[in-house]
């Protein structure tokens, strides 16, 4: 498994509703492990997929064209790790 980690600046509250737009269009099934976080100046998105592989593929292609439909900017910051263990 593979967790991403993206930061968004710029009103939290416009954010959070595009946001909610966005992840309306995605699959319920596709959402194994997510987190929208809302900061001061911000939202943090923090997604999994199941490779490396996998999150390249989904982060250059759909997840961006799904962003820019919904007007969610580049994210300032775009983070990846392998995911050691995971509880929900």
């Amino acid at each position: 498994m593979y967790a991403s980690i993206w930061s968004f600046e710029g009103d939290p509250d416009e954010l959070a509703r595009r946001y909610d737009a966005m992840t309306a269009d995605i699959p319920p099934a596709n959402m194994r492990l997510h987190l929208c976080l809302r900061g001061d100046d911000g939202i943090v998105i923090v997604d999994t997929c199941p490779s490396r592989d996998a999150f390249e593929a989904f982060a250059d292609g759909p997840f961006r064209a799904l962003r820019r439909l919904h007007g969610l900017p580049e994210p300032k910051r775009l983070d990846g790790f392998p995911v050691h263990a995971a509880f929900a």
